[in-house]
This record gives C-alpha cells, structure tokens and sequence, in this order.
C-alpha cells in the first residue's frame, strides 16, 4: 500500500498550496486564499489523506473546528486502521453501510480519547471518505458533516450524499457515536472519471465558489489534459486554487483541503 497525509498544522501561509501524488490518488491542501474572517483556533485545521493498493483507493478529507487535532486524527486513524485492508486486492466481506459506519465510530472514539493529551478537549470535526475499487466496479462513501464527496462523468460533476438530522462533527464530547449522522451509499464506478473529495473551503457562503460541482467538473476537464500519470494531481491541485482565488475575490478565507481518484480517461 501506498498512502499520503496532509495536516493543516504542518502547512502555514496564505495563498501556498501543498500537493501529494501517487499515479491514480492525489491531495492537495492550503490555509486559504485570504485571510480569515471568522474566530479561529488554529491557522489551517483541515487534513487530507489517500492510501492506494492493488485493489483499489481510499480517499479521505476532515475540516476541523476549534483546532487542527480532530481533523488529523480522523484521518490518520483512518489510514492506519483501514488504509491496508481496504484496498488490498480481497475486499472485507462486510456491507458497506457497516463498515462506513464502523469506520466513523472508530474515529470518533479515537478523538475523544486522545483529545485531553492533545490539548484539543474543543477540537471537532467533518469527515469524508471514498473507497474506490475499480476490478469490482465499485464505489463507496460516507459522511458527516458538510464536506463534499463528487463523482465526475465526462459531462457534469454530481454531489453524493444529503443532509441528515443528528450531530454532525466527531470528536464532540456531547456527541456519542451511536448519534453521528452517518450518510453512506455504494455504487458503480462505470461511467466515472474521478471521484474528487473537498472541505467546505471550496463552498463556503461568502468565501468559497458559488458552484461547487461547476468547480470540481472544471478542475477534472483540466486535469483530463495532463497527461495521465498527472491528471489526479492536476485536478485537486486546480480545485484548490479554484477555491484560493474565490477567497481573493471575496476577502474572506478558509482552509480547504481536497483529494481525488482519477478513474477515467
């Protein structure tokens, strides 16, 4: 298996972006393209991470709150944990809304017992992953909270997932993992170009795109001109500066992470 990890904390200054690629998977991240407006913990307290094995790719993106601890956490406990497993060439025999739902109570109680040590007791966060296996024509994901997960055909980008009743940040002491509002769905992969995941940096009301999807389809079209061993890169690397220079425009920044599986040609 080969994996990535981008934490906020470790990728400081307005306008930069930092980028992580490995053929088919890709994460980029930045602090945003202007400054924030907003009260704040910390500078940049969104994660980004990809693990890619023979069988398929796991993708995931985390927007903190109150702090860069839950996001990193959220998604390195979900490398470690089932960054191997899932995208070895023999898939786990468990029905995806399990083992989504498994996952996400995994890394909430990774959150809750680690916070005091971290200093993070406030520290929350979103969470979304994909898992992609291309052999079985396959894709899952799941949810919680209000980053994006996308899948981009040739002709349009389309949002999976919708909002749901119940807590909708892990890591929150108030919230027990029973609780989460855990959104999940599977589906083919035919069709797809890429699945590209993306923190509400690129959304946000006021700071981000107005069209998140009509970002994410132009990123992919940008990245379909690379060359292939380039086109995931291109395409999280071009969302995020879609992202940046929204925030310019605007005068109002957000961290924004994003991460992509180029499926198609």
């Amino acid at each position: 298996m080969r994996s990535g990890v981008l934490c906020g904390r470790e990728h400081l200054g307005v306008g930069r972006i930092a980028c992580i690629a490995e053929g088919a998977a890709a994460i980029a991240l930045s602090q945003g393209g202007a400054g924030k407006t907003y009260a704040y913990k910390s500078p940049n307290e969104d994660a980004a991470a990809y693990a890619l094995g023979e069988g398929g790719c796991l993708l995931a993106v985390a927007d903190g709150h109150s702090g860069y601890e839950a996001s990193e956490i959220a998604v390195t406990e979900l490398l470690a944990r089932y960054g191997e497993e899932w995208t070895r060439v023999r898939a786990a025999p468990q029905p995806w809304p399990v083992r989504a739902a498994q996952a996400v109570e995994h890394a909430h109680r990774a959150m809750l017992a680690r916070a005091p040590q971290a200093a993070g007791l406030e520290a929350r966060t979103t969470l979304v992953f994909s898992l992609a296996r291309p052999a079985e024509d396959w894709l899952g994901w799941a949810s919680v909270g209000d980053s994006h997960v996308f899948v981009v055909e040739a002709s349009a980008a389309t949002e999976r997932g919708c909002a749901a009743d119940g807590p909708s940040f892990l890591g929150s002491p108030a919230a027990s993992a029973e609780a989460l509002a855990v959104r999940s769905g599977s589906e083919t992969l035919t069709g797809a170009r890429a699945i590209v995941l993306a923190t509400d940096g690129l959304s946000e009301r006021g700071i981000g795109v107005a069209s998140p999807a009509a970002a994410v389809q132009a990123a992919a079209a940008g990245g379909a001109s690379a060359r292939p061993a380039l086109r995931a890169l291109e395409t999280a690397r071009g969302l995020v500066e879609t992202a940046l220079e929204a925030h310019r425009q605007q005068r109002s920044g957000d961290n924004v992470a994003s991460a992509v599986y180029w499926c198609g040609v």
